[in-house]
């Protein structure tokens, strides 16, 4: 009867084993709990579905008692659970009850499908103010831990990745918490054990849903994370907050470590542009020049920059480099600096330099020629072709 989808047929003889061989087969639960799922999908009648629900629930209790195998039993009954009962509010006490059992006696062997239903239970519940962050934050760490142990174990290694990039995914986008509780409640973890992977990248998830990335732990948490898995982006990132924070020589050391981890050439056009920038500041307009010439081949966005960049170094840098004895030699950092902006594609730039050629009069003058080669001297130290602004 139950193959020829006929349910309400099926419960008398089922009803039947039941009471007179529950010991008979683990069958008769398992199509027992297909069956009434089966009617509580069917029936419109609210009262009447909330019954076969509970009957199909009971179903997997019997199961347990019967014949044992309650870790894989528990986690069919809480997945059935979430089935029926998620799009009720009203129902997530019973829910969270239902999967923290599970998950108590389960332990790493909660399974996969029932990792990320749990965390949209703790999500839902912190939405109707049942939970407060901690508790939520309490049910990430345990899903977290489990998926790592089967992860780190081999055991449906693609799947608890999976649902670890979910539950993230859920956790940031509900839990706020203040600056206050992370640098409280979580920090001192960290600094007690700062190889606690989790722990650094839960800082920073919370960090960055919360807006507390100019807080020093973010850096802090970073680090730590960098240390167990160095990448260029975050040691990009760490280079950035040590720069807002004047700690330039870290700042530096940290843009560099993210130059070797890079294999993007858009990323490294733009840490090469944010060295130069600090060389520049610096007054190092030869490592700013060094550094913006190596983005420029690597990003055309970068490479529009860079040039500029050097060209307005160029401009600037006629004071410091006129010798006062030769016009048109001293007025070349302004021929160098028209190059640097015609590569930039930068017109106005190019106007500019332009008006500060040595005029054609003082080519004459000083034995030039325009067409000529002539040397750029100072920090510059190349060449570049006489024009004049007449």
């Amino acid at each position: 009867m139950k193959k020829a989808k006929n349910y309400e047929a099926a419960l008398p003889p089922l009803n039947w084993l039941f009471e007179n061989a529950p010991n008979l087969n683990s069958s008769i639960y398992i199509n027992g709990a297909d069956i009434y799922e089966e009617l509580a999908t069917k029936t419109k009648d609210p009262q009447k579905k909330q019954e076969y629900v509970d009957k199909a629930l009971g179903m997997y209790d019997q199961r347990i008692e019967h014949f044992g195998d309650e870790v894989n039993v528990l986690n069919r009954k809480a997945s059935t659970a979430m089935k029926f009962m998620y799009s009720d509010k009203n129902k997530y006490d019973q829910l969270h009850e239902i999967y923290k059992n599970t998950l108590d006696i389960s332990g790493d062997k909660f399974a996969y499908y029932n990792v990320t239903p749990y965390m949209n239970i703790a999500k839902v519940q912190y939405e109707r103010g049942k939970f407060d962050a901690e508790k939520v934050i309490e049910i990430h760490d345990q899903l977290s831990a489990i998926n790592q142990n089967n992860i780190d174990a081999g055991k449906n290694a693609d799947k608890y990745e999976e649902q670890q990039e979910k539950i993230d995914a859920i956790f940031t986008s509900t839990v706020t918490v203040s600056c206050d509780y992370i640098a409280e409640k979580l920090v001192p973890k960290l600094e007690a054990n700062p190889d606690d992977l989790d722990l650094a990248k839960k800082i920073i998830a919370l960090s960055l849903s919360s807006s507390c990335t100019d807080q020093a732990f973010f850096t802090q948490a970073a680090e730590a994370t960098f240390n167990k898995e160095p990448n260029a982006g975050l040691a990009k990132t760490i280079a950035s907050r040590k720069l807002r924070s004047e700690e330039t020589e870290e700042a530096k050391k940290w843009f560099n470590k993210a130059l070797e981890l890079s294999t993007d050439d858009a990323q490294k056009a733009e840490i090469y542009m944010d060295l130069a920038s600090i060389s520049q500041k610096e007054g190092d307009k030869s490592s700013a020049r060094t550094n913006a010439l190596k983005a420029a081949p690597l990003s055309p966005e970068q490479a529009e920059k860079a040039y500029n960049m050097v060209g307005n170094m160029y401009f600037s840098s006629y004071d410091q480099c006129k010798g006062g004895e030769d016009m048109v030699k001293d007025r070349a950092v302004f021929l160098a600096a028209y190059e640097m902006y015609k590569k930039a594609g930068n017109s106005s730039g190019m106007a500019q330099a332009k008006a500060q050629f040595p005029s054609k009069e003082e080519v004459f003058t000083y034995n030039y020629k325009v067409g000529d080669a002539i040397s750029v001297g100072c920090w510059i130290g190349e060449s570049a072709t006489i024009q004049t602004r007449d």
